[in-house]
């Protein structure tokens, strides 16, 4: 195996959700020799690609990763209005809030502001998750063209879905449920899928000039405010924000009522269920 694919698999951890790891956690992860994992750790490192810090020793994902994120996805108009309402996503809630945007059938952290609550859920810029598992990815599907989703996932509703997708799914037609229902609701919720004990709430918009997709969301620790009247809140929160701003990019889906919408084309068919 090339050093570069041993780079990739290393890599892949980070964009999985690990934030670090020690040297005998990232030899294990990648079943590679203490000498081999070795030279691969510390050339990362020297070429920026991690960093180890100074006195624990463990191993993150270097800055310049985090730099060439930002620079395949420079600031567009579209991300200065969406920067706007993150600020008061977060600021309204206390919470964590993201903006992000779907790559292939991945979604990809573009910009994260903290919230003044003491416990956050943190995932870093350039970050990668699976769509199909959590409330942002589902959010971003939901405004996908029959064509595009089919593209993602094939045109079998019968097909398993990658065991890294499933966060509770099992199948296409799982997902598909799914991506109908938030396209009624006009936004995800998520509660302890693909991450135990983290929730989420995402709606997403789409520049009708070049059809660029952005999912803004609020994550939350579950055991802290997963009450009714808390999520509740949360969903108006984020529904007001998206709704306005979507309104002013005059983004049909959100310009029209939901059962006018022509996402609900492809969708239609299935009855929703699974949120």
């Amino acid at each position: 195996m090339s050093i570069l694919e041993n780079v990739q698999r290393t890599l892949q951890l980070y964009a999985g959700g690990i934030t670090d790891l020690s040297f005998t956690e990232a030899a294990a992860h990648l079943s590679l020799p203490k000498s081999s994992a070795s030279h691969l750790l510390n050339q990362m490192v020297r070429y920026g690609l991690l960093d180890q810090h100074p006195v624990t020793r463990r191993y993150r994902a270097g800055a310049l990763l985090g730099q060439a994120a930002q620079a395949a996805y420079a600031a567009t108009p579209l991300d200065v209005a969406c920067r706007e309402v993150l600020e008061r996503l977060s600021e309204h809630s206390g919470l964590t809030a993201y903006l992000s945007t779907l790559v292939d059938a991945e979604t990809v952290v573009l910009q994260r502001l903290n919230g003044s609550f003491p416990v956050q859920v943190l995932s870093s810029p350039g970050s990668r998750r699976a769509a199909a598992g959590t409330a942002m990815g589902r959010a971003l599907l939901s405004r996908l063209s029959p064509a595009e989703f089919e593209t993602l996932y094939g045109r079998d509703p019968a097909a398993n879905l990658p065991a890294s997708s499933q966060a509770g799914l099992r199948t296409v037609a799982d997902l598909a449920q799914c991506v109908a229902q938030a396209t009624l609701d006009r936004h995800a919720l998520v509660i302890d899928g693909a991450m135990p004990g983290i929730g989420a709430v995402a709606a997403a918009v789409r520049n009708p000039q070049d059809g660029e997709l952005r999912g803004l969301c609020i994550s939350f620790v579950s055991s802290l405010q997963a009450g009714s009247g808390k999520v509740d809140a949360l969903r108006h929160l984020v529904l007001d924000e998206v709704s306005a701003l979507g309104r002013r990019l005059n983004d049909g889906f959100w310009l029209s009522d939901a059962s006018d919408s022509p996402h609900m084309a492809g969708h239609g068919r299935i009855t929703p269920g699974l949120s």
